[in-house]
């Protein structure tokens, strides 16, 4: 009966081996597979490179941009554009700074998400700089000023006439703390 019972433990130790290890090597390959999958399909990608060609002569159409932001519910910050809205021909590179403010009394992490209305009109804004590319951490009562760099490609279609960059600025949880 022992041996048995020994030998059915055995199999079921090496089912269990044979599971982790593959589970460590999905885990594992999950990494590239990933990196793959961005690249084929274009996403978690900035669109830098496009923007080198159109800074020499190739400003075209006038366009109407409006800036605005808006902050998670109950998330303490002020957030605003210092520049609400400009005439932006496409080509040409524009900075527009926003103003951030943690108003809590603690020291807190964001991100901010960007959209665009119309949201076809995403594809053609490249940002050089951004402080939505990475999260922003902030100290009780601390204000910081951050520049959104871009450039609107010359090839957007003529029928959008008017852009909305709009900013929703969200907690991080977990890393107020740091």
């Amino acid at each position: 009966m022992e041996s048995s019972q020994h030998s059915v433990n055995l199999v079921l130790l090496k089912k269990l081996a044979i599971i982790a290890l593959v589970m460590f090597g999905f885990a594992w390959a999950l990494v590239p597979m990933y990196r793959v999958i961005c690249e084929a399909t274009g996403l978690n990608q900035i669109a830098v490179a496009d923007a080198a060609p159109m800074q020499a002569g190739a400003a075209g159409a006038q366009i109407e941009m409006t800036f605005d932001s808006m902050v998670q519910a109950g998330l303490p910050w002020r957030v605003r554009p210092l520049t609400s809205h400009l005439k932006v021909k496409t080509g040409e590179f524009i900075r527009v700074d926003y103003e951030i403010t943690n108003a809590s009394d603690r020291r807190m992490v964001g991100q901010a998400v960007p959209r665009y209305l119309p949201a076809a009109a995403g594809e053609y804004v490249k940002k050089l700089d951004c402080f939505c590319f990475k999260q922003q951490s902030f100290e009780p009562g601390q204000t910081k000023r951050f520049p959104v760099v871009f450039v609107v490609d010359p090839k957007m279609p003529r029928d959008i006439s008017t852009i909305t960059l709009a900013y929703s600025i969200f907690e991080v949880p977990g890393q107020g703390g740091l």
